[in-house]
């Protein structure tokens, strides 16, 4: 080499090695922005925040002393595929695992109506229990459009279950915790259905943060990250497809209203160790059906379909330009677009969802396309639901397809 090119050769390597390491850095900052990857780093910073407020006396909860003082819960973890959550990780309490969410009140305190107001002397006052009742069943009226009893108000009310604090500063700042936890549809919905054994069960809470059971979410065993396409693995496939089934007919058939699923990924299901059926996961996009109406239809301006939707659930922008139209699909059929059939362009399968392999019949996947789109509309997202006869079809064969493969030959 010409010793004279040298000086440039070098500036160079150093000009692209810096812009190489400025990409490599943003591709990390984004996939840590997106959720699909985290550091152990933001689990502690988390922790060591709570444990300070906690210290200061303004975090309560059952949780804050085994994790701030008596050091109980470890091995913290934090969880990928969270996005737009402020913090999601996994510890230990003992034998048990867990998962943290914090109340997005945490970073964005003006998204709810405030507790108490605060006097020219900078004195808090505090709404008396009848307020605070009513303040409760308000919220949970408007943004979930439930109804709830005295006994569900006294356990959503406070804290710990069983227990009336009578000390009127202990009970403030009880106050003071529980309403952030309950701008959370996770943490309402955890409690009112803690029977239903449909979502995770709630542990406890520490200041803004609440723990619920650790549920492994369901791996994605799809055709292109499957290690084999073997009668065993389609076997496992069916099982997990009647299981989701059977949890859509729970939500669709055993509340007071359906309950709709607006935000579905295969990761969103999980199975409890031992256990024999599924339990939805990620709650913050769980509506009734009446309260995802009045989100849909909320009369804002529109210029195309897509400007109504939220998530997965789908509205119509009307002749107006406006959102006035409830929702039009359900989660059968957005299970059917988005796990089982797979991700598809103009028609075309390009990824293979839960149930498209080479043991697919052609039965089968014809169903599943029907299921995918029951209009039949294959230059927009599709905006129907999934009738009834279709759905009973569906399970029927998928059942018969599921015990055919288990059992042994």
């Amino acid at each position: 080499m010409n010793i004279k090119r040298l000086p440039g050769f070098i500036i160079h390597y150093k000009l692209v090695s810096v812009a190489a390491f400025l990409v490599l850095a943003s591709i990390v900052y984004l996939l840590i922005h997106w959720g699909i990857m985290c550091t152990n780093l933001e689990a502690w910073r988390h922790v060591s925040k709570v444990c300070s407020l906690h210290s200061s006396g303004t975090a309560a909860g059952i949780l804050c002393g085994p994790l701030c003082s008596e050091k109980r819960i470890h091995s913290l973890a934090c969880e990928t595929l969270h996005a737009g959550k402020e913090a999601v990780f996994s510890a230990h309490w003992e034998t048990t695992r867990l998962v943290f969410k914090a109340s997005r009140i945490q970073s964005n305190p003006d998204q709810s109506e405030s507790l108490f107001w605060t006097d020219t002397a900078g004195i808090k006052h505090f709404p008396s229990e009848e307020e605070f009742g009513d303040m409760i069943r308000d919220l949970i009226t408007n943004n979930l459009n439930l109804t709830i009893t005295g006994e569900q108000l006294k356990r959503l009310s406070r804290l710990r279950r069983h227990h009336v604090e009578t000390n009127p500063t202990r009970r403030n700042l009880e106050m003071e915790n529980v309403w952030p936890l309950l701008q959370e549809n996770e943490y309402i919905l955890s409690i009112l259905y803690e029977d239903r054994d449909v979502f995770p069960q709630l542990i406890g809470t520490c200041g803004t943060f609440f723990a619920v059971e650790y549920v492994k979410p369901i791996q994605t065993p799809t055709g292109v990250l499957a290690l084999s396409d073997s009668k065993p693995e389609w076997a496992k496939r069916l099982k997990l497809a009647v299981m989701i089934l059977d949890l859509l007919e729970e939500f669709d058939s055993n509340f007071v209203e359906p309950f709709h699923l607006c935000d579905v990924k295969i990761n969103h299901f999980g199975l409890p160790p031992g256990g024999q059926r599924l339990k939805f996961l990620d709650l913050d996009a769980v509506f009734s059906k009446t309260a995802l109406t009045r989100l849909l239809a909320d009369g804002r301006s529109c210029e195309k379909h897509e400007d109504c939707d939220f998530f997965d659930c789908r509205s119509f922008c009307s002749s107006k330009q406006k959102c006035e139209s409830p929702v039009v699909n359900n989660n059968l059929q957005i299970i059917c677009e988005k796990i089982f059939l797979g991700w598809t362009l103009s028609g075309t399968i390009i990824i293979p969802g839960l149930l498209m392999s080479q043991h697919t019949t052609s039965t089968l996947a014809v169903m599943l396309r029907q299921c995918a789109n029951p209009a039949g509309d294959v230059t927009n997202l599709p905006r129907a639901a999934v009738p009834d006869s279709l759905k009973s079809r569906l399970y029927n064969m998928l059942s018969e397809m599921e015990q055919q493969f288990s059992t042994p030959e």
